[in-house]
């Protein structure tokens, strides 16, 4: 087949445990990963991490964070854009980009990629230009409104034709998240997205309290039905699938 796929940490994200579905009280942090997708027919990513400008101290986005009692750590090292040039890809070659959904962790590089084209639920894309709903999710505009050609997927999405990669609706967490399914010599991975930000929450459904939850268990047991014996779920922000044992390869320093 060709394919190779990596996952790459862009980052930690720091949080009250109980907003990220942890048991244990106090504060965690979490991984922010992304994935690079090389196939015959060109380099695609799924995600692309934070923005560059929240390593300057005084962006307001991450102040907003900051009030909240959220913070992030973010190194030079971690942008997608150097991530990318370890694993020797331009950034500017990368053909696709398919976002899981808006979220500022989700969406914030695509300023490092400049070519691609986005793949979208059509259903997350007009949630983000609704400035209603966009302020309910969460969905800042700064980072995914900067004039990428865009395709609007409704539904499953076959990326490059092949069965390779799959784009699947999960809905919930925000309107038109999707989680995506990649095929290759590596295996059957499912990356779940923020359909489910870790193992534990595949257990206990302590979903975040903006999002739809009724909608998220139907789609979480939709992706756990999709499993196949040798399935591997990579889920949305779990330290445990990171680090010294990281569930797949990663462009590292």
């Amino acid at each position: 087949m060709g394919l190779r796929l990596f996952g790459c940490v862009c980052g930690q994200f720091h949080s009250p445990a109980e907003g990220l579905g942890m048991a244990g009280g106090g504060r965690v942090s979490v991984p922010v990963p992304f994935y690079v997708i090389e196939h015959p027919d060109g380099v695609a990513l799924f995600d692309c991490g934070f923005s560059t400008s929240l390593h300057t101290p005084g962006d307001p986005y991450l102040q907003a964070l900051r009030s909240q009692d959220l913070d992030i750590t973010f190194g030079e090292e971690e942008t997608v854009e150097a991530q990318l040039q370890r694993l020797d890809i331009d950034p500017a070659r990368v053909r696709y980009v398919v976002l899981s959904h808006l979220h500022f962790d989700h969406s914030g590089g695509l300023h490092q990629i400049p070519n691609a084209r986005l793949v979208v639920q059509k259903r997350e894309w007009e949630a983000g230009f609704d400035d209603e709903v966009a302020s309910r999710y969460f969905l800042p505009r700064r980072y995914y409104d900067l004039g990428h050609a865009v395709t609007l997927v409704d539904g499953e999405h076959d990326l490059f034709g092949d069965g390779s990669v799959t784009c699947i609706p999960s809905f919930g967490h925000t309107p038109g998240h999707q989680s995506l399914r990649v095929r290759s010599d590596q295996g059957d991975h499912i990356l779940v997205g923020d359909a489910c930000y870790n193992c534990q929450v595949v257990e206990t459904r302590d979903f975040p309290a903006y999002s739809d939850h009724a909608l998220m268990n139907r789609s979480l047991d939709g992706l756990l039905a999709r499993r196949d014996a040798g399935t591997v779920m990579v889920y949305g922000h779990d330290p445990d699938q990171w680090g010294a044992d990281a569930v797949l390869p990663s462009a590292r320093a």
